[in-house]
Parts: C-alpha cells; structure tokens; sequence
C-alpha cells in the first residue's frame, strides 16, 4: 500500500492509493514538509483531485473535418 506524501502532509494524515484522489486545494504546507524548509500554500492547480474533475467533466471534441475516425 503506497501512500500520497503530498497529500498526507497537506490534509495531516495518511492518504494511500486505496482511497480516490484527495482534494488538496487551498492547503497549507508547512515548512516542515517541504523540500526547500519554507510553507507552500496549495492551489487548485496542484491539486490532482481537481484536474481528474476538469478532465472527466470536459466534452469530446468533435473530430475534425478531414481527420480520420478512430478505430473501435
């Protein structure tokens, strides 16, 4: 069982793979767990929970005229 570091230290307990994606946005980091010794203020960019939202909910595309269709 692997565990999320970031997402432990952000939310100040064991996350592990078992569970979805935690939301980590608007967290504080403090300076204990960072890499360069000074607190990190997470956005919902660095929250990977956020960006497999976005993706699940944005539409196809439509192909494009000239493209070809994928192959099922």
């Amino acid at each position: 069982m692997a565990r999320w570091l970031a997402a432990s230290a952000a939310l100040g307990r064991p996350v592990t793979d078992d569970e979805p994606y935690p939301h980590v946005c608007r967290r504080r980091v403090d300076g204990t767990n960072t890499r360069s010794g000074r607190p990190v203020y997470l956005q919902r960019r660095d929250c990977a929970a956020c960006a497999q939202e976005r993706h699940q909910h944005r539409p196809a595309r439509p192909p494009r005229p000239g493209s070809l269709p994928l192959a099922a």
